[in-house]
């Protein structure tokens, strides 16, 4: 059986960002072509197509001023749809 060395496979374990499906299509140029995709459908779409894993980039998923009790349910809503390896904690320390 032939193999296409440019599909990915599981144990290539691609990740993608939340903001490279959550994006809104604006720009400089124009204002955003598609509304705004919450972090869990991010998420579970990710999931779908196959991603091995999701990372967050700057508020992704929490407001960059929010408060421990604003982050936490932000977190949990992601954290009940998808498997976590080795969880950190908001410091980065395993």
């Amino acid at each position: 059986m032939a193999t296409d060395k440019y599909q990915p496979r599981p144990e290539d374990k691609f990740t993608f960002g939340l903001w490279t499906v959550g994006n809104r299509g604006r720009d400089p140029f124009g204002d955003a072509v598609r509304p705004p995709l919450p972090p869990v459908q991010a998420v579970r779409l990710l999931a779908e197509v196959g991603a091995w894993g999701t990372c967050l980039h700057d508020n992704d998923l929490v407001p960059i001023n929010a408060s421990a009790a604003e982050r936490d349910p932000h977190c949990a809503r992601v954290q009940g749809c998808v498997r976590i390896q080795r969880p950190c904690s908001p410091d980065g320390n395993r």
